[in-house]
């Protein structure tokens, strides 16, 4: 016998049949920390189960394959749970590592792009992408362009010179301080005497 209660929370989403916008639900968790859409439960926590799971994980399957964007197939999992007062499908989402992910009919906007706020899943704001943007596109803060271009390094020069090593722009290069066309990154800004 179920005796598990279910009731909405940042990481589970609650909803009696398959609507569209489950969807918004699922990229907002795949955006944050992740959490659980159960289909078969009523907003009160109430189990009214579904007649057929198979067609529900199918259904689901297809609006993910479909509407969002990057895929987001890979953090998507499926669980029927059986109940004496029906089944239940649990969509487990976790956080993806493509964020941020969007509604592919409304673009990578504020309007297409969701996250989860409490029980809520809100439209998120442009600083929100641009931050969830460098935190997954593989550029790292000491590689990023540094602000400050004007660097001396008669510190870091010292040292090499102790060593018996020549310090200059090859050496900025081939440390990946510089790059080929003579701009400074985060980590040079970081070892320069600025």
């Amino acid at each position: 016998m179920e005796c598990v209660k279910y009731e909405e929370s940042e990481t589970v989403e609650l909803k009696e049949i398959v609507t569209e916008n489950i969807k918004k639900e699922i990229v907002a968790f795949a955006n944050s920390n992740g959490g659980s859409v159960y289909i078969g439960i009523s907003d009160s926590g109430e189990i009214t189960g579904i007649d057929n799971p198979d067609e529900v994980i199918q259904q689901i399957s297809n609006m993910v394959m479909n509407s969002i964007k990057p895929d987001l197939s890979m953090f998507i999992h499926f669980e029927t749970k059986r109940t004496d007062k029906g089944d239940i499908v649990e969509v487990k989402v976790q956080r993806g590592t493509g964020r941020p992910y969007y509604l592919t009919a409304k673009g990578l906007r504020p309007e297409g792009v969701y996250v989860r706020m409490g029980t809520c899943s809100v439209p998120s704001t442009d600083t929100a992408i641009r931050n969830m943007i460098k935190e997954t596109d593989g550029i790292s803060y000491e590689q990023g362009r540094s602000l400050e271009q004007t660097l001396s390094f008669s510190k870091a020069e010292e040292q090499f010179n102790k060593k018996g090593m020549e310090f200059g722009d090859a050496k900025l290069r081939s440390l990946r301080l510089m790059s080929y066309d003579g701009v400074y990154n985060n980590c040079a800004h970081i070892l320069s005497d600025q």
